[in-house]
């Protein structure tokens, strides 16, 4: 049985008595991704699939946001270090691959920005609720540090809402708030903010009680449309993303960022 307690610093995990494994996000107040959290979330899926006494996933956070980005010692740990920069495609690869081949059915519980690794996280999940209010938005983010999705964005948001719709928040990193990304497909429902976890864990307990094998086979089949698309898009994307670090836009965008000012893109020669 894993120790999860002793194994994750940023995540907590609590199994319910009907094996509904809710993992918390704990990093507040925003949930950014650092290092640490990086290589734990692209774990925490496979430690899942092996656990016999999980069922189903309800994938919540504490704090403000469920999780608005990377930190800014995770995009300094691409700077001039080729073998760090290997790492973070491995863990990168991992979390898409480990989401996709996660078999038990998995909720999403999003309140707050759900930005970058995070948003992706949450809608490759089979149920996604979220908070209904105006905080709570989904936002890919890449282009905010001056480069193109590589970790999941091109693949999930193609399929959830169609091309047309994905280049338009891809591009641009726009937010889509909940009740806009209930309408569009991107997420399954809104929920009153205090009733978001309850609804969440209600949804993950009704998925562990079905028919096991089925559900997990049907979700398996299912899947098969990321992992076809994970096959064609995955490391072409996270190869556009890698190449697009430490060049003009991508250096500019973290100037800004440590800066507090808007990027100048403009003006790059």
């Amino acid at each position: 049985m894993v120790d999860y307690g002793k194994k994750y610093q940023h995540l907590k995990v609590e199994i319910s008595a009907e094996g509904v494994a809710l993992v918390t996000l704990n990093r507040p107040p925003h949930n950014l991704i650092n290092i640490k959290m990086h290589t734990e979330l692209a774990e925490i899926p496979r430690e899942l699939n092996d656990d016999d006494d999980v069922r189903a996933v309800v994938l919540a956070a504490n704090g403000k946001n469920f999780a608005s980005g990377g930190d800014y010692e995770l995009f300094e740990r691409y700077k001039d270090q080729p073998l760090k920069k290997a790492i973070s495609r491995k863990e990168a690869r991992d979390f898409i691959w480990n989401m996709i081949d996660l078999e038990k059915p998995a909720v999403a519980a999003v309140h707050g920005l759900a930005t970058g690794m995070g948003c992706q996280m949450a809608l490759l999940c089979d149920i996604v609720l979220a908070a209904d209010d105006e905080k709570t938005r989904f936002s890919d983010g890449h282009m905010n540090i001056g480069v193109p999705p590589g970790d999941g964005g091109a693949l999930i948001f193609p399929l959830l809402i169609g091309l047309g719709r994905a280049k338009q928040y891809l591009y641009t990193a726009d937010p889509i708030y909940a009740k806009e990304a209930e309408r569009i497909g991107l997420i399954n429902k809104v929920v009153p903010p205090d009733q978001l976890l309850p609804a969440a864990m209600e949804w993950g307990t009704r998925l562990a009680n079905l028919p096991t094998s089925a559900i997990r086979w049907a979700k398996a089949a299912l899947n098969q449309w990321l992992r076809v698309g994970a096959v064609n898009i995955f490391n072409y994307s996270w190869g556009l993303q890698m190449y697009a670090m430490d060049k003009p836009d991508n250096l500019e965008a973290l100037a800004a960022m440590k800066e507090k000012r808007p990027p100048r893109f403009r003006d790059l020669k």
